[in-house]
């Protein structure tokens, strides 16, 4: 054997060693990586960080939509506890859904300047929340739009009477400033 193939040979044993430390270290790194429980949808669509292309509540370090829309005043409204929600975007937030027949509310969150900036046709002033605004969208969804100072929601539903969605409304604004 030749110089020239001994060097060969040594040169492919020593890519082979780097080769397999290589392997050795991905798979080490793999198994230490903290293991996240699988989304529990038993609550409707999962949060994944980043799932509309930014960041949402999550990273934000916002309460989700759950919190502040809770449960015992949707029910109160129509939509069983069972009721799953969906994610979604609108121009006007980002947030979940919950409908039953053909009830719905959602609370979305403003992050984006876009979404703080969108105004929905003919606002007016909204009873019982400083400083919020409500109107009725084309297609027959009522937004009411509020902060707390440093967070903007929009409680967004449909076919629910005026009283209902006050009750939503003034729920979702004390969790809101609660937060």
């Amino acid at each position: 054997m030749g110089l020239l193939d001994r060097a060969k040979k040594l040169a492919e044993q020593a890519l082979d060693v780097a080769k397999e430390k290589a392997e050795e270290a991905r798979r080490r790194a793999e198994s230490s990586k903290p293991v996240a429980p699988p989304p529990d949808d038993r609550y409707g669509t999962p949060y994944v960080p980043g799932m509309f292309g930014q960041p949402g509540w999550r990273e934000l370090d916002l309460v989700d939509p759950a919190g502040i829309l809770l449960i015992g005043e949707r029910d109160r409204a129509g939509i069983p506890h069972s009721t799953k929600s969906v994610l979604l975007e609108e121009p006007f937030g980002m947030g979940r859904r919950w409908t039953s027949g053909d009830r719905s509310a959602g609370l979305y969150y403003r992050l984006t300047p876009e979404q703080r900036a969108w105004e929905p046709p003919s606002p007016a002033p909204y009873p019982g929340v400083h400083g919020a605004v409500g109107a009725t969208l084309d297609d027959g969804r009522t937004v009411v739009l509020f902060g707390n100072g440093q967070v903007e929601v929009v409680v967004e539903t449909s076919g629910l009477d005026a009283g209902t969605v006050a009750a939503l409304v003034s729920s979702a604004a004390a969790e809101l400033r609660s937060s």
